[in-house]
């Protein structure tokens, strides 16, 4: 984040859990996506490999290791929540889920 980057010392030797002002679960957030683009988007849970293949990256196994734990800490509910830190770093107010979808409409189309 950039006001990270601008005020490093104010945050040195801090572990950060940022989450936002705005919790989605993978449904609500294709449901999301398919509202701002005006075209259907679903969400599908698929294995770690399958993803992978998706993604054109079937043997890189750092990311898979990475999904997998990011998979585990999703059912611990440790990325879960809301808060006003990314702001406050930021200084303002964060980009919505709507406009970063709306700024990156041609890389989603």
């Amino acid at each position: 984040m950039v006001g990270l980057l601008e005020n490093p010392a104010k945050h040195v030797g801090q572990a950060l859990s940022l989450h936002g002002p705005v919790e989605y679960s993978h449904v609500e957030l294709a449901a999301l996506i398919a509202r701002v683009l005006g075209k259907g988007v679903r969400f599908e849970q698929v294995s770690t490999p399958e993803f992978l293949e998706l993604l054109g990256i079937p043997n890189d196994t750092a990311k898979g290791a990475h999904f997998e734990a990011v998979k585990i800490d999703q059912q611990e509910g440790l990325l879960s929540g809301t808060d006003s830190l990314g702001s406050e770093i930021a200084g303002g107010p964060l980009m919505t889920m709507e406009e970063f979808v709306a700024n990156h409409r041609a890389q989603l189309m």
